[in-house]
């Protein structure tokens, strides 16, 4: 496994258009796209595979509140993982500037990235490759630069489709997605600790749905158009890392308690 892209680079600059789908919906977005796309290669029989990333932010949730308001310019720090599967673990980057996402990031190995986050080990750094070095720097950089500590573990499953016609298009389907609050280096969690966070009730919705993106580069992809305008989808921003803060925050007894006062916007 290397990625949800499929091939590991430094820099990946794009698009992400995001749609909350009801699920109903889906057999119909499959059907539309069948002969265009294909199921992701890294995929079980169904093209589905689970991501678990854990997210750092400040004291004072400075990276929540600036993707709650959707700042023209912003970002995210995580560390990714694929549960299930033999893969090395990703440190990412995620910048937003208006609807440009910019993502850096480092492949490291599984058994070795709480060492390289360790403040003061730069042998960790000299054993990664040069252009893993390279994206493990910014990645580290942005840590100690704003202080940066672990805040919260999001898991769900992706299903994913890529484009047999363009240079980079896919679509996938996430669902299943739940959270849980950690605070140290740590990808692994109690089975029982998870929160949803696209249930209804987080969503605000009727019925339940699942989050649909569409990823390309420079302009969307005219099949890509077509699906939107026939289903009349509206975007729709949704972060799965403040979804997750505002779900623990739900849970009556951690309302003000677990998060010790730093949700002050």
């Amino acid at each position: 496994m290397t990625t949800e892209e499929g091939r590991i680079l430094d820099v990946i600059e794009r698009y992400e258009f995001k749609y909350l789908v009801p699920e109903r919906l889906v057999p119909a977005i499959r059907d539309a796209v069948r002969g265009i796309c294909k199921r992701d290669r890294y995929g079980d029989a169904d093209g589905v595979y689970r991501i678990r990333s854990l997210y750092l932010d400040t004291g004072g949730f400075d990276l929540y509140w600036a993707n709650d308001r959707e700042q023209r310019d912003r970002f995210k720090v995580r560390v990714r993982s694929y549960p299930g599967k033999t893969s090395p673990v990703f440190l990412e980057v995620k910048r937003r500037v208006q609807d440009v996402i910019v993502k850096s990031r480092a492949v490291t190995p599984a058994a070795g990235w709480q060492e390289l986050l360790a403040r003061g080990r730069p042998a960790a750094l000299e054993k990664l490759a040069p252009n893993a070095r390279k994206g493990a720097e910014k990645f580290l950089s942005a840590v100690h630069r704003h202080d940066l500590r672990p805040v919260m573990l999001i898991d769900y499953e992706r299903e994913a489709y890529e484009s047999t016609i363009d240079t980079y298009a896919r679509l996938t389907f996430d669902r299943k997605i739940v959270c849980q609050r950690r605070d140290t280096l740590d990808l692994e969690a109690p089975a029982r600790g998870w929160r949803p966070v696209d249930h209804p009730v987080q969503t605000a919705t009727h019925e339940p749905v699942c989050v649909l993106e569409l990823k390309f580069e420079r302009r969307p992809p005219p099949w890509m158009a077509a699906l939107v305008r026939r289903l009349e989808l509206v975007r729709r921003s949704f972060s799965k890392y403040c979804y997750g803060v505002n779900a623990q925050l739900t849970l009556p007894e951690t309302r003000a308690a677990r998060f010790e006062g730093g949700l002050r916007p």
